[in-house]
């Protein structure tokens, strides 16, 4: 019997081995579950500009350097006005990100820091401008350490819509190998995850209708992966909720691709025709995820 390539023991190590693949994002499973201090927020343009930047690192992200992008080259994938590129540049470098890491040792600690460090922008009227920038050390540290991480795509986190459905795929896309494809978070722990800014959407009602559902839906249609939920109650009471997730069919992940590649006109009433069992309610029938599950526990590390 065949033996199963090695997987790349660093994270690093896998961004090296994924340089030439254009759609890949390789991104640690530290930042994928990053949080945001005080209730804070990423918006979604800046959260894709901040993958953006990840990509063109690469394997280099963790190095003490300070690393350069066309504006012409950012434009052609991340359509944006100069002043629109300043404002999100001066979101992520006063975002403060909140990383759980393991030392040495193998004893846990949470660090602190912004996501960029130094950042330089060239004028625009100049054909070659640039923008050049530094992750910070707390960045680069949580980086240069990790050995777990997701790999994305980049067309899809260029569709998204919702932060909440950019965040939820990466959360998920971080688990899709696990044998283990179901997950409890309470409700604080999840409005963390998802980013939901402190004092909004308190009821579960809310929460449920402006996030968490449109974030699977979106998920579901655009990406190869396929989940749900249920919820937890303790008595009346929703105090958070069981994620279920699995990778989807050849023939529905090929039909996820090549909605990445349509007008974004539209999406929505095609997501609206095709996900009516795919996005999860709180009778949610597991039928659907069976399939996905049961490949997930075959295939899964």
């Amino acid at each position: 019997m065949a033996q199963k390539p090695k997987l790349p023991a660093r994270t690093l190590d896998a961004a090296a081995s994924f340089r030439d693949h254009p759609d890949a994002i390789v991104e640690a499973g530290e930042i994928v579950g990053m949080r945001f201090p005080s209730g804070g927020r990423m918006s979604l343009r800046a959260a894709k500009l901040f993958h953006l930047l990840i990509q063109f690192a690469g394997a280099k992200i963790a190095d003490p350097m300070q690393h350069r992008v066309a504006l012409a080259t950012l434009n052609e994938s991340f359509h944006t006005s100069a002043d629109e590129l300043v404002e999100l540049i001066d979101e992520l470098h006063t975002t403060t990100l909140r990383m759980q890491l393991t030392d040495a040792k193998g004893r846990r600690y949470t660090k602190s820091g912004p996501i960029l460090s130094d950042v330089e922008r060239e004028e625009e009227t100049d054909a070659q401008a640039e923008v050049r920038f530094e992750f910070s050390p707390a960045m680069r540290q949580a980086i240069a350490n990790s050995t777990h991480w997701a790999v994305i795509s980049r067309r899809a986190v260029l569709a998204f819509e919702s932060r909440y459905a950019l965040r939820l795929y990466t959360m998920l896309s971080l688990r899709a190998g696990l044998r283990k494809a179901t997950e409890q978070f309470s409700e604080d722990d999840l409005r963390e995850l998802l980013g939901v800014p402190s004092g909004k959407l308190k009821r579960w009602q809310d929460l449920k209708t402006w996030a968490i559902e449109p974030a699977l839906a979106e998920v579901n249609h655009l990406t190869g992966l396929v989940a749900g939920y249920t919820p937890i109650k303790r008595g009346r009471q929703i105090v958070g909720v069981t994620l279920v997730w699995g990778v989807k069919a050849h023939d529905d992940r090929v039909a996820a691709m090549k909605e990445l590649e349509r007008p974004k006109v539209g999406r929505k009433s095609r997501r609206d025709g095709t996900t009516d069992d795919l996005v999860a309610s709180d009778d949610m029938a597991r039928v659907e995820l069976a399939e996905a599950l049961a490949r997930v526990g075959r295939n899964g590390k």
